[in-house]
């Protein structure tokens, strides 16, 4: 099969995975806002949660690229399967922590109970979250990324010096 290929569909499945995941996860954290629907502050904190999962996807889908094509190239089938999943699962995870660390962050940041106001349909506090979690997605991610891209065994070339 074309490495290409191959690496499109590993992506595309991963990637279909890792969102249906997340917002499944989410859709069970935020279940307990419904009364009998989620408000608009509600929506507006879980729509920016599937967002900034999103931005990190895009970061870890990148690599994860560069990944699998080095080891398809080097023909290392297994390691590039084991390297797509681990990048994934591993961004999975710092995308859960990320979001509950940032209502240990917007807590920190206001006086207010979030759960109580997100119930009482507090746009503001919605918002303020929203943009909190977005950024620290944007400022974040690339640096983790650079912490998972050492892990693959690019080749060491001697120093010109």
């Amino acid at each position: 099969m074309n490495t290409g290929l191959m690496n499109l569909l590993m992506l595309m499945i991963l990637g279909i995975g890792y969102m249906f995941g997340f917002t499944k996860l989410q859709q069970r954290f935020f279940a307990k806002f419904s009364s009998p629907t989620k408000n608009q502050a509600v929506l507006i904190v879980f729509v920016s949660s599937l967002i900034m999962a999103g931005i990190n996807l895009c970061h870890v889908a990148d690599l994860t690229n560069q990944a699998v094509t080095f080891f398809i190239a080097n023909n290392q089938l297994a390691n590039a399967i084991t390297y797509a999943i681990g990048y994934f699962a591993g961004m999975w995870i710092f995308s859960l922590i990320l979001f509950r660390m940032s209502y240990v962050l917007v807590g920190m940041l206001t006086s207010e109970n979030e759960d109580v106001e997100l119930t009482k349909n507090n746009l503001e506090l919605a918002w303020t979250h929203a943009i909190i979690i977005i950024v620290l997605a944007f400022l974040i991610a690339p640096a983790l990324i650079n912490i998972a891209a050492s892990f693959i065994p690019y080749p060491k070339f001697p120093s010109a010096g």
